[in-house]
């Protein structure tokens, strides 16, 4: 799988710098689509999520998601969003 830094979304940040990093593969890019719209909803905010899209995913399927979480609780419901969804999920902590 070839590394890229993700694309972040244009917008100023409006958000302090989060230490709590979850990053998800996504098998098909529509999942990771609904996955975006989801995680916005439970209190994601917006600046913190970042997009490696198909073209730049080796074999040019899936997607990988970058989600900068502010609370542990958002966190642990951001991770079952996309397990659900059938991401497979990575904990990091910067």
């Amino acid at each position: 799988m070839v590394q890229e830094t993700p694309q972040i979304r244009a917008g100023a940040i409006l958000s302090p710098e989060t230490k709590l990093q979850l990053v998800v593969y996504f098998h098909d890019s529509a999942a990771g689509n609904l996955a975006i719209q989801l995680l916005t909803g439970i209190g994601v905010p917006a600046d913190r999520l970042g997009v490696l899209p198909p073209e730049k995913v080796e074999g040019g399927r899936g997607m990988i998601l970058s989600v900068g979480c502010p609370t542990e609780a958002i966190r642990a419901k951001a991770e079952a969003v996309c397990r659900k969804l059938g991401g497979r999920t990575h904990r990091h902590r910067a």
